[in-house]
């Protein structure tokens, strides 16, 4: 079924047309002399440029890999972990790592990074009163031990297979960094120095000379805030824009010019298992139930998504082979609400579908057309569309005592390869995005987080399948892929991690006008 069809077929799509606005065609991708500006046009504000925030796409896209960096990074090409900020790394006993740093690396400020530093930076993120995004990442306590200049001993009570793998989410920031309170002019030893910000227009990086790798081509970075997709594009297609982030299919009319690519990253629904009428496992399966995904991710997906019953990749080590989740069936659907209905469940109780602006390109008519399958089984749902802070506020916990009850829509990354990135913060009782109370899957996920090898796969993929059938607390409905467009004279290769760390060190000029 085409688009055209499925809105003909009686789906609600809002179809908005704007126009690039800005500087009447400026000159991002062809820059003059040495002075070789880029500019990034993305959907929405960051919520906080601190350097322990990196966690939503919508910071690090700033952030991580410009302004800061970590000891270890993901390798996008094959998943591997790989030294940045470190040289290497042994398991000392089964609680202890010990990381070699690099040396004659400095900070933006001047400041000299080392192992102090960088044990200083990861136990402010560790601090639970300063709240930080990445500290999901960080499941067990860590001590951190400097024992010299470029030897740093991380400690923790249980066994950590992979823990150089998640201290590639915790970005170094300067010791002159708050220790107590959060930053919004972050200080890392990444290629670009923070300059300024403007709340509502812009974000202004330089070049940082002292930088200790590869001086990247660029000179200066700025990113504008454009909600609309056809607008970014637009402004890449005229020049505005060096690049245009997440766009969606129907403006990538530039194929030469337009990079498509996958970051494991999964469009699924969040219930809230604790307000009715979502209190009841029979109202959670008939929205599954209810949901027409195969047609609405061929419709208005294209190119961009593919049906998944799961909220994880097949490239997570928690997926489950063979799985098939409940397919599009509203007679089931409308059966199980009058079950729970003649139970005395409240499924009249009005309930709001929680998205925001900038989830994916599109966004808007999938939500719509899923509340439009929500309604027809005679389900209560409004949509509520909310600003990227205002959404993180439903999202995680702990949640608001008079909040209404809600389906949070979710756009989800993994590019990690390891559940322990997914299932803790959706799925254990003490999750941070999870509302989720289940005795059984916490076991699982704490046997999983201490296990290696295919135990802890196997381990996942129980937690897994019992969440799908004895809880199914959430709804998957894509896989998704991404799509950017580049300016001519601009050239940048895409990867896995782009949607998380577009690193500008990696653009290059193929025009010098």
């Amino acid at each position: 079924m085409t688009r055209k069809s499925l809105i003909a077929a009686g789906l609600a799509v809002v179809v908005v047309s704007a126009t690039a606005c800005g500087g009447g065609g400026g000159t991002a991708g062809a820059p003059t002399g040495s002075d070789r500006p880029v500019t990034v046009a993305i959907a929405v504000e960051p919520v906080s440029l601190d350097p322990c925030d990196t966690q939503d796409a919508t910071n690090a896209i700033v952030v991580r890999g410009n302004v800061t960096e970590s000891l270890t990074r993901i390798d996008p090409e094959n998943g591997t972990v790989v030294g940045l900020l470190a040289e290497s790394w042994e398991q000392k006993d089964p609680t202890t790592w010990v990381f070699t740093l690099k040396s004659g690396v400095t900070f933006q400020d001047g400041a000299p990074f080392d192992a102090t530093a960088a044990a200083t930076s990861i136990t402010r993120l560790l601090d639970p009163e300063l709240n930080c995004q990445n500290l999901d990442q960080f499941p067990q306590t860590m001590t951190l031990t400097a024992v010299d200049a470029t030897t740093l001993q991380v400690t923790t009570p249980e066994p950590d297979p992979i823990l150089p793998l998640r201290i590639s989410y915790a970005d170094i920031s300067s010791p002159n960094t708050p220790a107590d309170s959060k930053t919004s002019s972050p200080i890392g030893t990444g290629p670009f120095s923070f300059v300024s910000s403007s709340q509502g227009q812009s974000i202004q990086l330089k070049r940082n000379d002292s930088y200790w790798g590869d001086a990247p081509e660029a000179t200066a970075v700025t990113y504008l805030f454009r909600a609309e997709p056809s607008v970014r594009a637009g402004m890449a297609r005229t020049g505005e824009a060096s690049i245009a982030s997440a766009i969606a299919v129907q403006d990538a009319t530039d194929d030469d010019r337009t990079r498509e690519y996958n970051d494991n990253r999964v469009f699924f629904l969040r219930t809230q298992t604790d307000r009715a009428p979502f209190d009841d496992i029979r109202v959670r399966q008939a929205v599954a139930y209810a949901i027409d995904k195969n047609t609405i991710v061929q419709a208005l997906m294209e190119r961009s998504g593919t049906p998944t019953d799961q909220i994880i990749t097949s490239t997570v080590n928690g997926f489950v082979p063979g799985y098939t989740a409940p397919v599009f069936d509203p007679a089931k659907a409308k059966s199980l609400i009058a079950e729970a209905a003649a139970d005395g469940v409240a499924v009249t109780t009005e309930f709001d579908l929680v998205t925001r602006p900038d989830l994916f390109p599109g966004a808007d008519e999938v939500i719509q057309a899923i509340v439009q399958n929500l309604q027809q089984v005679g389900l209560n749902v409004k949509i509520v569309s909310l600003d990227t802070d205002a959404w993180l506020q439903l999202l995680r916990a702990p949640f608001p005592p008079d909040q209404r009850p809600t389906i949070v829509a979710i756009s989800h990354d993994n590019v990690s390869g390891d559940a322990s990135f997914t299932f803790p913060k959706y799925m254990a009782s003490d999750g941070t995005n999870s509302t989720i109370r289940s005795p059984e899957i916490d076991d699982l996920l704490a046997r999983a987080d201490v296990a290696g090898g295919e135990e802890r796969a196997a381990l996942y993929q129980q937690a897994n399948a019992f969440e799908q059938q004895e809880v199914a607390a959430m709804i998957p409905i894509a896989s998704q892929s991404k799509l950017m467009m580049l300016a001519e004279g601009i050239e940048y290769q895409p990867n896995s991690l782009s949607g998380v760390e577009l690193r500008i060190a990696d653009v290059h000029f193929t025009t010098d006008n």
